[in-house]
């Protein structure tokens, strides 16, 4: 211990090694997952462009421009998502306060 408070610098290192270990660790399938999907897309590439080279590049235009316009619908329906998740809590936040309100008024009516 009284190395690592000497050298602080090679704790700093074991800490971001250890939490690099347990972020690859937790994360491993979803690397996986993407490596397989990566290989998938590469082979669908190949077969198109080995079926035919000449055409290739308008059905990648094609594709890019299908996939960035559903891209873009998606993150228009996040942003309304995201809008109206927030009108949500804004509204949560002035319940407690309407529900204050409530019970005053009871209270007032009641006399006490």
């Amino acid at each position: 211990m009284e190395y690592l408070s000497a050298h602080p610098m090679i704790l700093k290192g074991i800490v971001i090694f250890a939490a690099v270990i347990i972020l690859y660790f937790i994360f491993k399938q979803f690397i996986k997952l993407a490596l397989v999907l990566l290989i998938i897309v590469l082979a669908v590439a190949g077969y198109y462009y080995f079926q035919d080279p000449h055409k290739m590049p308008e059905k990648v235009k094609n594709s890019i421009n299908s996939v960035k316009s559903g891209s873009d619908q998606v993150v228009e329906k996040s942003k309304s998502f995201y809008k109206d998740s927030q009108e949500l809590i804004d509204k949560t936040k002035e319940l407690p306060r309407d529900f204050n309100k409530l019970f005053k008024s009871a209270e007032d009516k009641a006399g006490k």
